[in-house]
């Protein structure tokens, strides 16, 4: 399995998409590859890939999987009262 170290904060479906491409990228694999690794359309690579996929989840986690990726979720920390009040 690939591990991508360094990965930015993923906060939207347009920056998942950018670093699923840049995986695929770095894999040498063409979208039609993935798709049929993933056993999807093509066309849901480049929809994952542009930020525009509106489907099923399952299917972003087994495109992930497809490529050697995990998908990791992670609490948001909030800055407390006090921090706040010592800036």
């Amino acid at each position: 399995m690939y591990i991508i170290t360094n990965m930015e904060m993923v906060n939207n479906m347009e920056a998942l998409g950018l670093q699923i491409r840049k995986a695929r990228k770095q894999r040498g694999l063409l979208q039609s590859d993935v798709a049929e690794l993933a056993s999807v359309r093509r066309q849901v690579i480049g929809e994952l890939e542009r930020g525009t996929y509106k489907g099923a989840m399952w299917r972003v986690v087994d495109v992930l999987k497809a490529m050697g990726l995990r998908l990791s979720i992670e609490p948001v920390r909030f800055p407390t009262l006090e921090e706040l009040s010592n800036e």
